[in-house]
């Protein structure tokens, strides 16, 4: 029995996109990886975190306090490990920096959001050719957890989620997007008062006029949506889906992670990583401080702040955070000086990323910037995007570097033309 992936609006003009619903590849299409280039992984699933707009590393995770001037209002902390500090938004992390490990040292070598969101989801940089994100790679070589649900779920705050897409993939390896995550998944609220009858009686309408579709006009792309329909009420009705339901949780929890799209957002992704999903990405958008980057950072890091600690620390009491990879990233970072009005411009040269759980070391801090300008202070240290995407396929025990075709029969691997180096410094030897 497949899972489900998202049914797009296509062809016949009907579809499941609107239900969020998706399908897994067969077993002939799972990729059984021959060379693990981590003898033993232990992460086998993995919280994809993306601030969207470019977090600024000296007001979070990289602060400089002998830059006064530069700093504004960010005042410095002190976090759990010595010699570690953080901007002042920021305590909850701070204090439980024995938990995961920080990279301040990742450099995108663009300013642009376009390319820095593309290569930071997908490992190269835009073209000719529509590549997988992470999610879609996960969803081609890893075999499904849990049957009853997607394998990959894309929780986006804004209406085109950056990662959802399967690239060449198809279909079939795209991420279920959920818009709001206290929402749900919206077709288990517009089916509620379906009964399975008249239910079965609409997938089976919509797959004939989909066969029919294919028949005359061999869409791959409708090809692929095919093995959707036959599972797609056996989803909604599956005791499963209760993992999309957030008022499944108490109030004291809601409360730790926060009222906001970010804290439903991780909390969601808990639930479905506690049910066996593999892959979720979680969007939080609207960091591109140019202006008023003090004002934003009060109102914004707080949040972050809040959410991420609680999702970290509710996957560490339950003895998950071992086999999840919570990793935490942006397309680039602000510069170390203030520009516009109060705020910051982009700065792709060194700024930070959190690794948490998958086998990587605890309370561990990679690499170093300048104290007094912008940039990595040993060029070694510098992490590409290449290497931060191999990273995460090093954790999952992943082939990063077995090739598949493209639709136009390029091939293509995860590692860009063997670019990338996982950073193995991050990882527990043992």
């Amino acid at each position: 029995m497949g899972t489900r992936r998202n049914f797009l609006r296509q062809g016949a003009g009907i579809g499941l996109g609107a239900l969020g619903l998706s399908a897994a590849p067969t077993l002939a299409e799972q990729t059984d990886s021959s060379t693990l280039f981590l003898k033993r992984p232990k992460a086998k699933k993995i919280i994809y975190l993306f601030v969207d707009g470019g977090l600024s590393q000296i007001d979070s995770f990289d602060p400089k306090p002998k830059m006064r001037d530069v700093m504004m209002d960010t005042k410095v902390i002190d976090t759990k490990i010595d010699g570690v500090q953080y901007g002042h938004y920021f305590p909850q992390l701070a204090a439980n920096l024995e938990k995961y490990c920080l990279v301040r040292t990742m450099s995108t070598g663009t300013a642009s959001h376009g390319t820095g969101v593309y290569v930071t989801h997908r490992n190269y940089r835009p073209g000719t050719a529509n590549h997988p994100p992470i999610g879609a790679w996960v969803s081609k070589m890893l075999p499904t957890l849990n049957e009853n649900l997607p394998k990959t779920v894309a929780i986006h705050e804004r209406s085109q989620g950056l990662g959802s897409s399967g690239g060449f993939f198809g279909a079939k390896h795209a991420a279920t997007t959920i818009p709001v995550a206290a929402n749900g998944l919206p077709a288990g609220r517009q089916l509620s008062d379906v009964s399975d009858e008249r239910a079965a009686g609409r997938l089976k309408a919509l797959k004939t006029l989909n066969e029919e579709f294919y028949r005359i006009n061999q869409s791959n792309f409708v090809k692929d949506h095919l093995d959707v329909l036959d599972n797609t009420l056996s989803l909604l009705r599956s005791p499963d889906f209760s993992a999309f339901d957030l008022s499944k949780e108490t109030d004291q929890t809601l409360a730790r992670y926060g009222d906001s799209k970010l804290g439903r957002g991780l909390l969601l992704a808990r639930r479905l990583i506690e049910n066996d999903v593999r892959f979720v990405e979680v969007t939080t958008s609207g960091w591109d401080h140019h202006d008023n980057v003090m004002d934003e950072m009060s109102k914004m890091g707080p949040m972050l702040d809040r959410a991420l600690a609680a999702l970290i620390n509710d996957l560490d009491a339950s003895g998950l955070l071992e086999e999840t990879l919570v990793v935490v990233t942006t397309e680039f970072g602000r510069q170390n000086h203030v520009s516009g009005k109060a705020g910051r411009d982009h700065g792709p040269g060194g700024y930070c990323q959190i690794l948490a759980g998958g086998g990587t070391k605890k309370g561990f801090v990679y690499g170093k910037t300048m104290e007094d300008a912008q940039g990595v202070r040993d060029k070694k240290d510098k992490v590409s995007p290449e290497d931060f995407f191999v990273t995460m396929a090093y954790a999952l025990g992943l082939d990063y570097n077995k090739k598949y075709l493209s639709l136009d029969k390029r091939e293509f691997a995860m590692n860009n033309e063997g670019k990338g180096k996982p950073v193995t410094a991050l990882f527990q030897t043992t």
